[in-house]
Parts: structure tokens; C-alpha cells; sequence
């Protein structure tokens, strides 16, 4: 008996060595993978082997041990015998550690094993441990007869019957070859005979099934098999189970070119029905026995080359009739004999596989893969990769390969000027701590082995200016938790936000249930909610009882709002069917939580079938809106989320409003949008007002827009377009003092960013006014559908932000100056009321008093310089 040692291996080590590319993420984005061709080879090593006649029962001459098993939990391997009994009869099974076969660690009992042709055939191992060994039903005057052991450590117990056809035999051979599959109530067993020709040829599947949750009775169903006939055994030579599925692998009886062929049969158990799907030969006729299993998407076959002494394993083309290709022939060791009866036996378990030949050793292989695979080629795409710089933050990337190991790792930093290797950058994890503006630029990284070596696609990092400055400075905050209708990550429910300057109040749009701010008892579903504009304090809030009733809701029930100069508060829902439901804007005469809403809705239809004729469900109204004038001069903006069209309500008795749907004729398809209809707007995410006909809008990806319109012939035209960030996207101006206010909702941190709009040629994200952060600072959370709002009142400079998911911000905005305004060489600047009129060379400063200065004031210098007012 030849043996080599083996440690206990696990099954699971196995099915991980080889790990499929891992998505890849990168600041919360989402990362594609192209997965290269790895090309999986199969490696056998043999572990140990045990000769015939090393035990009672393993004899080298009769036939007389014929089955063999691995047991699922033990991984010992079991074979069974017809000869040498040493606990009961002479027909037994036997264990043999699975360490090594040389430990022999007993025999089951054997009491009560009687009846069949042969008395002990084949053995096979369930899921759970459980042991089943079959009889040789000869047919038609024999017994096919199943076997049970509970465990393959008890050899004290006599097994149960759990089957016995002796009554009714089969008219076919059954019971020379056998596999099993599942455990406890799924238990099932597949048997097949080897006659060749008469009365006797297997030409059904004999299936057997528990009756009971115990499995101690099984019964049986045949399936016939198209191809068998009297003196054609198509299983005849060993059958196996295809995994989970409903066909079996068979082994034709025989000799010659016929005794090549290997079937699958697809078979169909409600039916009883079966169908021969794949025909494939192996290289030669004697092969007996058969075991499939599939592992790394190779489908195997394992066999035993009778008469010739080898173990063998096939792996399964594609094509249903292409020849088997070998993967493994290994001799049995000598001394061999003859088998006159050309029965071979293997079975698969935890990635190892246990041959057998009546007369003959036995060998026992463990599986194993390499691999000649360069790493693969990751793609990585940055969303959210924009960070303030100067806050102490730090961006992590991450990246995986597969490949054969091991593999090396290196990350590139590619800036404006240079592409060049990051020293600690030798994971598959770098982490830029305390992000700042020079850490701006492109990041990848390069995977190697010792196949070759794969590169990422880029990560971009952006970087934006920290901007803090004196422009603005805090007045309050309202962080998202410290209120009941202002919520945290993920919820998005508050979007709308307004001021009131009548009132000096600030109006929240809030979709969370709250309890009434009026009565301390009414729980409502929704609200807009009234603060004090000085402090945040709350004021209560708007009656919305009247609004309840009203259906349909839209999308979402209310959205958002804004303020008419006459007080009267508007507030819109939001729908996202072009022509399935209702537009609304309600009003309420005052930011007053005693006054209920106007009786009936300011607007109440549905603009977008005149936006989008024949568009279908593509259109969405109400991410954004703007509110300006007063009674019968009142206008209110609604941007569309889709195609290049906006629009704008107006009212000839300052109650009811009409829809103007208006057409920016200049936004082309490099605006991203491929007709009318489709594509999200460049405008449709941050709104307001500028001075006469004109507004401001943007959206996430897309430039700050200027756009100038028309109401007589409803047509706009964009008159100027500014590189701000494109994470940037809710927004507000005060066009009295000359300064816009943006949102950068996919920034870290979040934050509201000022720039000055009196000189165009400075709005762009790096000539920032100021920038300030929401409440939660550096813990700021993802805004991720960019909503927002932003309202300033102008006559105190004052500046009113929310976030979704961030809270409300309150400025002073400038309370010593004025904003900045270009002034050309020659060019004049007038001011009203009291102030020292400053100048600077840059709109950034410093600036100097103009001493004697008042308006109006002639620049006497060539140069443009920018002008201020000190107050």
C-alpha cells in the first residue's frame, strides 16, 4: 500500500481561490468592471492511495467490493463489499478517514442484510451524512433493497430498510450503479443496471423519493429513456446526477465505438417524461462509473477506465455531440487484476474525488486550479468625487483586480503638469487625507502579475476653493434632527423654502408628519412650517387642512414655494406625468398661520401636455420654483426637469394663474439632450428671478444660465452661460445687491457658495464671494437628488438656505459693504442713501475708500476697477 500524507483542506478554500473582480466604488459612485478571460485549469493531485487486499472486504479477486463515497461532512471515504464481514454479515460498508486511507476506522453493521441478487452493491453519502447502500435487483426475481446508516462513525447500529421491492421486482437490471443527491425530505436516489441485452436491459430511470419528514420509507418512479431497447443499455455502465437540475449523465453498456457514448437525459418527474439532450463520446469503451460536478464554470465527469486500471475525469464541451476532453488519466497502482465484470466506481464531495475498480486499488485525488491570467482591467467612474478644500477631509479609493496571484498594486496621481507614481499608493486602497485644492486631478492605478498588467480607468477628484471670506457670516442654523419635520440621510422630504419680508418670516416645505404647530395636537401629514427670519425660532404654520382633500396628489403632495412681494405665499407639488396628472399651486394670503388657503388653487391643470405634445409619461414640474411681484403683476417659475422648455404662470385678477409654457430656442443637443422631450434640463433643478424679463437657473452637471424670455411669443433665448461647479444646483439672487446663491449639494461639505453677478466675467466656481456650510459641517450628508432652495431678503442682506437632508442655513450677507460692481475706464457708478464709495483692482479686494466720492462717479482711470459701498 503506497500513501502520502495530506492535511485537511477545506472545501470553501477551494471554491474562493479564484475571486470574480469586485465592483469597484469610488466616493460613493458606482464602478463598471470588465471582467478578462481567466482560463481556469483543472490540477488532480493525489493524495493517498490504498492497494487491493489492504482490507478485509478490499479483496484482489471475486468482484467482490464494488461502491464507493465520500461523505459530505466527514470527507471520509467509504466503499462497500460483498466479502470479509467482520460486524454482521459478509456484505457490509466500510470507513476510511479521510486524512489518510491507511486508517481504517471501521465497518457499519451488517446485521440484517439479506435478499437481491448480490446483497451489497453500491453506497452513496446525503448531504447530512446519512448513509445509503443498495442490493443488485437481478430482475425479474430479485429485490432491489436501500440501506440506511445514520452517521459513518456508528458501527453498532443495524441499518433500516428504507426500500424493498421484493414483492414487485423490476423487470430491468437495477441496482449496479446508483447516485444520490440532497439530504433529509429531499433525499433522492437515481439507479441503472448493467445487462447489455434480453429481457433484462435497464431501459427506465429508477428514481426513489422519502414518503415520510423521517426517510425511513422511500417509494419509486421509472422514467423510460428514448434510445434503450432489448439489446441497447444506454446506462448500463454508470449513472450520476447533473447537480440540481432534472437530467442524469449516463454510460452506455458495452464494447466497441457504441460503448463510448456518454448521454445527458433531461427528464421531467411531473411528466415522466425524458429526453436525450447531449451525446458525447469519451476516448474509449471501458469507462464504468460516472460522477459530475461543476466548479469555476467547468462542467467534469468523473469515470473509471476498467480493464485498463485508470482514473479519469472529462470535462464537458459545449456542443452536444463533441468528443469529451480528457483532463485526467492516472494509472491505479500495481499489482492490478483483472475485472471480468468491467465495474468501476468514483464519486465527487468538498473537492475531492475517490476512484475504485473491482479487483483493484483505490486512489483518492484532491482538485485544484491554475490560472494564466493577466489581472483584469477595472473601470472606474467618480460620482460625488468633489470635496472643499481645507476642512480636514479625506477621500478614500478603492479598486480590485482578479487574476493569478500575487498580485501588485500602484496608484498614479495625474495633475495638470505631470502623471506621477504615489509612494504609499501600493494597496488596493488610497486615501487622500485632508483633501486640498492641490489634490486635484485624476487618480488610477495599475495592477501587475506575472501574466502582465491591467490599468484603471480614471477617478476624478475635484477640488473646490475653500472660499470662507467676511462677505457673509452666520445667523443661525437649523440642523437636520433638531426639528421634528427637518430629517436626516436618505429622506429627501424637505425641499421648499421661502421669505416672507411682511412678515419677516422664513417658509419651510416639509413632507414629514408632524404634530400641528398651531394646535399642539393635530398630527400632520405634511406642512410648511413658519419661522422667525431673526432667530429660526418656530412661528407655527400654514393651514393645510383645505389642501388635504384635494386629489390628485402628485408625486408628491407639496414641493416647493416662494413669497409674492405682497405677502401671499405659493406652494406647488410636484408630478412627473406629462399628461397623468395634475399640476398645482396653492396659495395662502399671508405667512400666517391663522389665515386658511385661498379657496381655490392658484393653478390647477397640467402644463406639460402643451411642453411636450405626444411625449407620453416624460415630463416633471416642480423641483424648482420663483415667485416675484405682486397681485395682478405676480409671475411664478417653474423650470421642467426634462427637454429645454420652462415655464412661467401669470394672472390677470391676482387669484387665478395661467400656464405659459416657454421655449429656450438656444440650448442645443450639447446641453445633453438628444430631442425635446427627453434628457434632464440644464435648468430644471435651481431657479429665480433677475432684473426685468430675465431669470438665472441651473442643474446638476450643467453651467449657472442666464436666460433672457418673452411672453408675447413665449420664447427665451440663454444671453449668458458660467462655469460653476456642476455639483452645484438650487439657487437664489438678490438683484438688489448683486450676488448670487448656489447650493452645492454634492459637495463635502455641504455647503452655500456666493458669487457676484454684477461683473459676469467673474462668475465662475474660482472667483467665489464666499462660501458657508450648513449646520452639520464636515459631517455633512448626501444630497443626492439635489434639491433645495434659496431665498434672500434683500432689504435686510440676509440670505435663507435649505438642503435636503442638511438643514437650514441663515447669513448676514455683507453687512458692512455692498456688492462689488465693474466699473470700465470712463464708465460711471451711482448709489443711493448713505456710504463711502471703496475701489480694488480686483473684485477680491483689498478696496480703499474713494475719498470725496459721491454719486453719481466717473472712473477717470483707463483700467476697469470694481466699486463698493461701505456702509
Amino acid at each position: 500500500m503506497k500513501m502520502k500524507p495530506n492535511p485537511i483542506l477545506q472545501w470553501n478554500r477551494l471554491k474562493k481561490s479564484v475571486k470574480n473582480l469586485a465592483a469597484l466604488a469610488i466616493f460613493g459612485g458606482v464602478a463598471s468592471v470588465t471582467h478578462a478571460q481567466i482560463t481556469f485549469t483543472p490540477v488532480f493531485s493525489n493524495a493517498w492511495v490504498v492497494t487491493a487486499g489492504s482490507y478485509a472486504g478490499m479483496t484482489a479477486s471475486g468482484d467482490n467490493w464494488r461502491g464507493i463515497a465520500i461523505n459530505p461532512v466527514t470527507t471520509n471515504v467509504l466503499f462497500s463489499s460483498r466479502s470479509g464481514g467482520t460486524n454482521g454479515t459478509a456484505n457490509n460498508v466500510n470507513t476510511l478517514s479521510f486524512s489518510s486511507g491507511s486508517n481504517f476506522l471501521g465497518q457499519l453493521s451488517s446485521s440484517g442484510i439479506t435478499g437481491g441478487t448480490i446483497q451489497m452493491e453500491q453506497v452513496r453519502v446525503a448531504d447530512d451524512g446519512t448513509v445509503y447502500a443498495c442490493s443488485l435487483s437481478g430482475a425479474p426475481a430479485s429485490a432491489l433493497k436501500i440501506y440506511k446508516w445514520a452517521s459513518d462513525s456508528d458501527f453498532v447500529t443495524a441499518p433500516a430498510v428504507v426500500f424493498n421491492n421484493s414483492g414487485a421486482s423490476f423487470q430491468w437490471r437495477t441496482g449496479d450503479y446508483m447516485d444520490l443527491r440532497g439530504s433529509g425530505t429531499n433525499t433522492e436516489m437515481v439507479f441503472s443496471g448493467t445487462t447489455t441485452s434480453g429481457a433484462q436491459v435497464c431501459t427506465n430511470l429508477v428514481f426513489l423519493r422519502p414518503t415520510d419528514s423521517t426517510c425511513t420509507t422511500f417509494t419509486n418512479f421509472t422514467i423510460f429513456v428514448p434510445g434503450g431497447a432489448a439489446a441497447v443499455n444506454i446506462m448500463g455502465n454508470g449513472i450520476a446526477f447533473e447537480g440540481t437540475n432534472n437530467a442524469v449523465w449516463v454510460r452506455r453498456g458495452g464494447g466497441g465505438t457504441a460503448g463510448q457514448e456518454t448521454r445527458r437525459v433531461s427528464y421531467n418527474p411531473a411528466t415522466l417524461t425524458a429526453t436525450v439532450t447531449a451525446t458525447n463520446n469519451v476516448d474509449q469503451s471501458a469507462c464504468a462509473g460516472l460522477k459530475y460536478f461543476s466548479v469555476n464554470g467547468l462542467q467534469m465527469l468523473a469515470t473509471v477506465e476498467a480493464g485498463s486500471h485508470k482514473a479519469r475525469v472529462f470535462t464537458i464541451p459545449a456542443s452536444p455531440t463533441a468528443q469529451l476532453v480528457s483532463v485526467l488519466s492516472s494509472n491505479l497502482p500495481a499489482p492490478v487484476a483483472a475485472n471480468a465484470n468491467g465495474i468501476g466506481a468514483v464519486d465527487f464531495k468538498n473537492g475531492f474525488i475517490a476512484f475504485g475498480e473491482v479487483n483493484n486499488a483505490m486512489m483518492f485525488f484532491q482538485l485544484g486550479f491554475v490560472t494564466n491570467s493577466p489581472p483584469s482591467s477595472v473601470n472606474i467612474s467618480s460620482a460625488g468625487g468633489t470635496f472643499i478644500g481645507g476642512y480636514g477631509l479625506n477621500a478614500t479609493l478603492t479598486g480590485t483586480s482578479a487574476g493569478s496571484t500575487p498580485l501588485k498594486y500602484q496608484w498614479y496621481f495625474a495633475s495638470a503638469t505631470a502623471t506621477n507614481p504615489i509612494l504609499a499608493g501600493t494597496t488596493n486602497i488610497y486615501t487622500v487625507t485632508n483633501v486640498v485644492t492641490t489634490n486635484a486631478g485624476n487618480y488610477f492605478f495599475v495592477v501587475t502579475n506575472a501574466f502582465g498588467t491591467a490599468t484603471s480607468s480614471v477617478a476624478s477628484l475635484t477640488v473646490l476653493p475653500n472660499g470662507a471670506s467676511s462677505f457673509a457670516s452666520p445667523l443661525w442654523s437649523l440642523a437636520p434632527g433638531s426639528r421634528p419635520y427637518l430629517t436626516g440621510a436618505g429622506t429627501d422630504l424637505q425641499r421648499g423654502l421661502g421669505y416672507d419680508a411682511n412678515s419677516n418670516r422664513v417658509v419651510v416645505v416639509s413632507r414629514v408628519s408632524h404634530t400641528n404647530l398651531n394646535d399642539l395636537v393635530t398630527v400632520e401629514p405634511y406642512g410648511a412650517i413658519l419661522l422667525d427670519a431673526n432667530t429660526g425660532a418656530e412661528a407655527g404654520e400654514l393651514d393645510m387642512s383645505a389642501l388635504w382633500s384635494l386629489t390628485p396628489a402628485g408625486t408628491f403632495p407639496v414641493s416647493m414655494c416662494g413669497v409674492a412681494d405682497d405677502g401671499v405665499v405659493y406652494i406647488a407639488n410636484l408630478i412627473t406625468s406629462a399628461n397623468s396628472d395634475t399640476f398645482a399651486i396653492y396659495s395662502w394670503p399671508a405667512a400666517d398661520g391663522l389665515v386658511s388657503m385661498n379657496g381655490t388653487p392658484a393653478y390647477y391643470a397640467n402644463p406639460m401636455g402643451l411642453a411636450y405634445p405626444g411625449a407620453g409619461g416624460n415630463g416633471r414640474i416642480g423641483d424648482s420654483m420663483a415667485v416675484r411681484g405682486a397681485g395682478t403683476n405676480t409671475q411664478i417659475l417653474c423650470p421642467f426637469r426634462n427637454g429645454t422648455n420652462i415655464c412661467i404662470f401669470t394672472t390677470a385678477d391676482g387669484f387665478n394663474f395661467d400656464a405659459h409654457v416657454v421655449a429656450v430656442t438656444n440650448l442645443s443637443a450639447s446641453a445633453g439632450l438628444t430631442d425635446p422631450f427627453s434628457g434632464a434640463s440644464p435648468l430644471g433643478l435651481g431657479c429665480a428671478f433677475g432684473s426685468g424679463n430675465t431669470f438665472w437657473a441651473k442643474s446638476s452637471t450643467y453651467n449657472l444660465r442666464q436666460v433672457s424670455f418673452n411672453l408675447d411669443d413665449n420664447t427665451a433665448a440663454v444671453i449668458g452661460s458660467y462655469p460653476i461647479n456642476g455639483t452645484a444646483a438650487p439657487l437664489g439672487v438678490n438683484n438688489v445687491g448683486g450676488y448670487i446663491g448656489i447650493i452645492g449639494h454634492n459637495e463635502l461639505p455641504m455647503n452655500l457658495a456666493l458669487y457676484n453677478i454684477n461683473d459676469p466675467a467673474q462668475l465662475t466656481t474660482a472667483n467665489i464671494s464666499d462660501r458657508e456650510l450648513f449646520g452639520l459641517g464636515t459631517n455633512s450628508v448626501a444630497n443626492g437628488n439635489g434639491t433645495g432652495a434659496v431665498a434672500f431678503d434683500t432689504t435686510r442682506a440676509r440670505a435663507f438656505a435649505l438642503s435636503s437632508n442638511n438643514g437650514i442655513l441663515a447669513l448676514k450677507v455683507n453687512p458692512a459693504t455692498g456688492a462689488a460692481v465693474a466699473v470700465p475706464g470712463g464708465g460711471t457708478v451711482t448709489w443711493s442713501g448713505p456710504g463711502i464709495l471703496q475701489s480694488a483692482t480686483d473684485v477680491s479686494g483689498p478696496y480703499t475708500d474713494v475719498t470725496g466720492a459721491f454719486s453719481p462717479y466717473t472712473n477717470t482711470g483707463a483700467s476697469r476697477l470694481f466699486f463698493r459701498i461701505k456702509r
